[in-house]
């Protein structure tokens, strides 16, 4: 009897910590849902206008807590939502304007709470996002431009995230507007030059990496240049009027 009321505890006791660790990222879906087309762009214009919409999401995730011993899909979805809400944030913050380079240190800019400090965009992604050592959550984070990985409406949850990632992955490295692939010479997104150890952890070449998910298949000797980022705010109005702006 003793020896079931122990295992009876401990099983309580694990459902209850899983239980109390998963992330129901519903509100923020119905956020992204209203403000983010199919096609990724979002309407800062509308959420300027509407801020309360966004002051909501952002004190809900400030009130979740976060664990130390999350698994790595948990710590993932996490923080890549975090990093794409907090984006958004920024340039509304900012609004109007034509590029998050227009704000002063943009990516070093300390305003994202974490426990008893403030954090920028770039601590997320190299300090915390990198030390998942997975290289696909640079196709998942969204740095609000036209050349960064388009954001996704649905939120990235730590069940579903290994599927999640490897469709960001396909859908970034098969998008045009991102990078121009053929079987001779590919045309790359600068994500690969940045983080290029990321993507030749597990690869003998970029190109090995590429080929994984690229829709043409590329051959080993291909010439790769890198495109000019396009730093233009992803911006749903912008789109749809064909202003993105040339960017360095």
């Amino acid at each position: 009897m003793r020896k079931f009321i122990l295992i009876t505890t401990v099983f309580l006791l694990t459902q209850t910590t899983a239980f109390s660790q998963y992330m129901n990222y519903q509100f923020y879906e119905d956020f992204l849902f209203t403000y983010v087309s199919e096609d990724g762009y979002v309407d800062y214009d509308a959420i300027y206008e509407n801020q309360t919409d966004l002051r909501k999401v952002i004190d809900r995730f400030e009130s979740l807590e976060t664990y130390p011993n999350w698994s790595k899909n948990q710590e993932l979805s996490h923080w890549i939502n975090i990093y794409n809400v907090y984006s958004i944030k920024l340039i509304v913050d900012n609004f109007p304007i034509n590029s998050i380079k227009d704000i002063t240190q943009s990516f070093d800019l300390r305003f994202i709470p974490v426990k008893n400090q403030y954090v920028s965009l770039n601590y997320i992604e190299k300090e915390i996002l990198s030390k998942t050592l997975d290289e696909r959550a640079h196709f998942a984070i969204n740095c609000a431009s036209i050349s960064c990985p388009n954001i996704n409406r649905v939120p990235f949850y730590a069940d579903t995230i290994e599927n999640q990632l490897e469709v960001a992955a396909k859908n970034f490295i098969n998008n045009t507007t991102k990078n121009d692939i053929s079987r001779k010479e590919v045309k790359l997104s600068k994500v690969f030059d940045w983080f290029a150890s990321d993507f030749l952890k597990n690869n003998a070449s970029i190109i090995d990496y590429i080929n994984k998910y690229a829709d043409t298949r590329i051959k080993d000797n291909a010439q790769i240049e890198y495109l000019e980022y396009n730093w233009s705010l992803n911006s749903q109005v912008k789109f749809i009027n064909k202003e993105f702006l040339a960017s360095n």
